[in-house]
């Protein structure tokens, strides 16, 4: 009989015992983020191959000293309805002729960006630091000559042109900086997130522990 009591009462002890939660530790991983870079990658790739689209464009405007007659009614056709006074065609070639060094700027900018963007973007799909660093240039170059060459433009076009036509290069200025600012702000992104840069330094996690005197233990 005394026997059975010291048992029921070492198992209530025990059952106290358990009962009591051990203080445990939280061990937070963060993990990288390697599809948030590959994503980037393949808009740079697109991106990249469109301002190289747009540079060839510009360079050959650039390269054409004299516009067909054909060529310029079909740019004034509509321009020419909207407003009172007819942009001329002898008006439309000495606009050409004044802004074809702007369509240059903007042509070596954005073939300069698009080329770098467009090598950076494997790079970058491989989990190298160095594509978004090229994705950057890039933008950078593509912002500061594309913005340049469509203000040269636009000067031009303020001087020989008038109505709808003339609020389309203006708009076309500003769209072009706009456009370079989010292509950088979409390059950077691997080095801004902190999983993505993880992943573009080689996936290393950082823990962190809630009792750290316990590990030094």
């Amino acid at each position: 009989m005394f026997m059975s009591e010291k048992q029921f009462d070492f198992s209530i002890r025990m059952d106290k015992e358990d009962s009591v939660p051990k203080e445990e530790d939280f061990d937070f991983a963060i993990k990288p983020d390697t599809k948030g870079p590959k994503t980037v990658a393949v808009l740079m790739l697109v991106s990249g191959i469109l301002l190289l689209l747009l540079a060839y464009g510009d360079f050959q405007l650039s390269q054409k000293e004299d516009l067909t007659q054909e060529e310029i009614d079909i740019v004034l056709e509509t321009p020419n309805n909207d407003i009172d006074t007819e942009i001329t065609t002898e008006d439309y070639q000495k606009f050409h002729d004044s802004s074809r060094q702007g369509y240059l700027i903007r042509a070596a900018g954005l073939a300069i960006a698009g080329a770098l963007i467009v090598i950076g973007s494997p790079y970058l799909f491989k989990l190298n630091k160095k594509g978004a660093m090229l994705g950057i240039e890039g933008a950078a170059i593509g912002l500061v000559t594309g913005v340049l060459g469509s203000y040269l433009i636009n000067n031009s076009a303020e001087q020989y042109l008038s109505g709808a036509l003339l609020l389309t290069y203006k708009i076309i200025m500003y769209l072009c900086g706009v456009c370079m600012l989010v292509c950088g702000a979409l390059t950077s992104l691997p080095l801004l997130n902190a999983r993505a840069r993880m992943a573009l330094n080689g996936g290393h996690k950082v823990k962190l522990a809630k009792n750290q005197d316990d590990e030094s233990e």
